[in-house]
């Protein structure tokens, strides 16, 4: 994908809609394209996470103990907690459908949150939220649980 197309499809997500151009180039700089299949795990839920993933068409399911909690498309992102601790996946995300991402390894995802406050700030802000939806999801269940 030429540097101007990647500019283009990274002005369109959300995460970093609060970028200028030169922040856009510099990010896209650090991606790499990468087209996959229906049915690809990018991501197991604990093991180690190795990279930070942008959906640019296509989807993918999201599961947490087995259990499916969504599912993300154009746009969407993840990866971003191991990115920021190096610890293991919080979800395992399983392409549903044929799908192009862009992938940022973990020195592209650290370099491109120094280089912009702003991006640093939402990813955060996105992973306390979804932290915390993972801890509602678990009380549920228990609650359940202790119903039966």
């Amino acid at each position: 994908m030429p540097q101007d197309a990647k500019v283009k499809a990274l002005s369109q997500v959300p995460l970093f809609e609060g970028c200028s151009s030169r922040e856009l180039g510099f990010i896209a700089s650090r991606t790499d394209e990468v087209p996959v299949g229906a049915g690809r795990v990018l991501t197991k839920q604990g093991r180690p996470g190795n990279s930070f993933y942008v959906i640019l068409d296509g989807e993918a399911e999201v599961e947490i103990d087995g259990a499916k909690r969504g599912t993300l498309k154009k746009g969407d992102f993840f990866g971003e907690i191991s990115m920021l601790d190096r610890g293991n996946a919080t979800a395992t995300v399983t392409t549903t459908k044929p799908s192009r991402l862009m992938v940022m390894s973990h020195s592209q995802f650290r370099d491109a949150v120094k280089a912009s406050e702003s991006i640093l700030v939402k990813v955060l802000a996105v992973m306390g939220h979804r932290l915390r939806s993972d801890l509602e999801a678990v009380r549920e269940r228990e609650a359940k649980a202790k119903k039966r």
